[in-house]
């Protein structure tokens, strides 16, 4: 098993360093990457308040973990699919395979596959929670805040059409934004372009429409006209 100090390393005013995102970022991947962890569509909240206890959507469990940290003892992610190893057999695995070899960890992966718009959304969400504003979190189901971030999170991982790999929903609007920012065009200018792109772009692309329309899902990130 990886070191996991980055679990319990700081108060919960501290959770918000950026080894502890990544950490909770490499969490989810793994949870997630396992069928029967799910069910009804959610995965057990190991969360100080929900203890495994309660069944819920990804994104809401990555919130809680943001905003109340994990439970006590829980670096055997053992609810979640994880097979226990004890101390001994941990440090011989060690011994045998050396410390270059913690680079395969499953945990890991996120530092492979690092998504830079979802990177971007995470730390809105943390300078939202960090504005003196009640953060967008209850404990069931996401508030109309909390539900703009985790739409935003989905468009941030959902490829520009089926079968994109160059770019995601959320990619491609602030990639165009972008542009019209550096070179000043108008709103008019701008659905121009986004007409003629949408025309040569594969049938049932998701790039939104125009700007009034891009506007309005980039609103939560907190960017300016």
């Amino acid at each position: 098993m990886d070191d996991r100090s980055w679990m319990y390393r700081d108060s919960p005013q501290g959770l918000r360093r950026m080894d502890y995102c990544n950490g909770i970022q490499g969490f989810i991947n793994f949870v997630t990457s396992i069928p029967r962890n799910f069910i009804g569509g959610g995965i057990r909240c190991p969360c100080r308040k929900c203890e495994n206890k309660k069944y819920l959507h990804p994104d809401v469990v990555m919130m809680h973990l943001l905003h109340k940290g994990f439970m006590e003892n829980y670096q055997c992610w053992y609810a979640h699919g994880e097979v226990f190893v004890s101390e001994s057999e941990r440090r011989m695995e060690e011994t045998m395979v050396g410390s270059t070899s913690s680079a395969s960890n499953v945990h890991e992966t996120t530092n492979d596959n690092t998504n830079p718009y979802r990177n971007m959304v995470m730390d809105a969400m943390r300078m939202n929670q960090g504005n003196g504003s009640q953060c967008p979190i209850v404990e069931e189901e996401p508030n109309v805040d909390a539900a703009r971030f985790f739409d935003l999170l989905k468009d941030s991982d959902e490829p520009l059409w089926d079968g994109c790999t160059n770019h995601s929903k959320l990619s491609a609007v602030a990639q165009v934004f972008t542009i019209k920012s550096d070179h000043g065009l108008s709103e008019a200018e701008y659905d121009k372009i986004i007409e003629w792109a949408r025309s040569i772009l594969l049938e049932g692309n998701r790039l939104k429409e125009n700007f009034y329309a891009a506007k309005s899902m980039m609103k939560p990130l907190g960017l300016g006209y």
